[in-house]
């Protein structure tokens, strides 16, 4: 089994790849990026405060509260078996978000594009999901229970990656499906939220008879 992660800005963040016999590690920290200077993907210099970190780091923040979710939802201690579909979704959505950070790391290897079925299969879901729920009547007030609201963070926080998406693509034009899918990201984990809620509450009057 082969394993890799991106070293999205090459002298601050290593890889570690291992293979069936062996691992290799590369050390974690290199003292080069100490006075505010880092590498993107193509080897030019960035100042930490660039505006393109600060997207890279919201979408990284973003992967980390998705793998919170998706541990959420899989707790085999967890009545919501039926959040299997949904692990595998996020699963998916994190290792496209990986490719959208080397994309906005090297901007101009197509290797790192985003195609439009990735958007096509979270619209797919989106619609899905919509099916079984309610009509909205009223605004949401998130907090219904905690994987609930854990959701609607992750969904707030793509808002802001998709935000910093557009300011990055005013600087170095980006590969439009990406931006589109975050955008569409943040619907998918709405209509995530309100489906965990639903399951939630319809657990809670299976067993109060409520």
């Amino acid at each position: 089994m082969v394993s890799n992660k991106i070293n999205y800005a090459k002298r601050d963040i290593f890889i570690t790849i291992s293979t069936y016999n062996e691992e290799f590690k590369v050390s974690i920290y290199s003292r080069k990026g100490d006075k505010g200077q880092t590498e993107n993907l193509n080897g030019q210099s960035l100042s930490k405060n660039d505006i393109i970190l600060y997207c890279i780091g919201a979408i990284d923040e973003l992967n980390s509260h998705l793998g919170l979710v998706k541990a959420m939802l899989s707790n085999e201690d967890s009545w919501q078996v039926s959040w299997l579909s949904a692990c595998n979704v996020i699963e998916k959505v994190q290792k496209n978000l990986i490719n959208i950070m080397a994309h906005i790391s090297d901007f101009k290897n197509e290797k790192y594009f985003l195609s439009e079925k990735e958007i096509l299969f979270l619209e797919k879901e989106i619609d899905r999901l919509t099916a079984n729920l309610p009509k909205l009547t009223d605004f949401i007030i998130p907090g219904k229970n905690i994987i609930e609201a854990q959701i609607q963070i992750a969904r707030t926080i793509t808002r802001r990656a998709e935000r910093l998406f557009f300011a990055v693509n005013e600087k170095s034009p980006l590969n439009p499906q990406a931006g589109i899918y975050l955008n569409r990201l943040s619907d998918y984990l709405f209509v995530l939220s309100q489906q965990e809620s639903l399951i939630n509450v319809n657990f809670i009057n299976q067993f109060t008879g409520i």
